[in-house]
């Protein structure tokens, strides 16, 4: 099912939208178009470019994974623009290298690279300093429930995996 829809323009990431389309690769190979191919019905996805790295990723990505890692309802993905130049492309796939290495093969269709326009993945996402963490909890159509920008914090994991959580409760009923 297409849960995206066709627009005339980017409209920016925001609270209660469905996430814009983003098209990627992922360390296996396989091209994920988020949030379509988004699995399970709480997704956190970390945008991150170059310039911000994985330790900002890492902040909010390894405890959400940990608070969920029993739950296959709850996906977390690591999603890197690189630009889409000749050199972006070349460097998307030394990254995507490296980090295959580093990262167990059943986790590999989750971390992706998008070699695109930075200037309009930053239009699209709501991107204002590149080298934050852009936070973004999707339920399962799509839509942002929550969204934080930069390094965790104790108050930004809580309110993130509280709003996780209770996304999660009315589908246990």
């Amino acid at each position: 099912m297409n849960r995206t829809a066709a627009t005339t323009g980017p409209v920016p990431a925001a609270l209660g939208r469905v996430f814009p389309t983003l098209m990627a690769a992922s360390l296996s190979g396989r091209v994920v178009t988020l949030p379509d191919d988004a699995e399970g019905d709480v997704s956190l996805i970390v945008l991150v470019f170059l310039e911000s790295a994985g330790p900002i990723a890492d902040s909010w990505s390894g405890p959400f994974a940990g608070a969920f890692a029993e739950n296959p309802r709850v996906t977390t993905y690591l999603v890197t623009v690189v630009g889409d130049s000749l050199i972006g492309r070349s460097l998307a796939d030394r990254i995507r290298q490296g980090l295959a290495g580093g990262i167990p093969p059943e986790k590999h269709d989750l971390v992706l690279t998008v070699p695109e326009d930075i200037e309009r993945c930053r239009r699209a996402y709501g991107i204002d300093d590149p080298s934050l963490a852009y936070i973004y909890l999707l339920d399962g159509q799509g839509i942002i429930r929550w969204m934080e920008k930069g390094t965790a914090t104790p108050e930004g994991l809580a309110g993130l995996l509280d709003t996780a959580r209770t996304m999660l409760e009315p589908l246990m009923e």
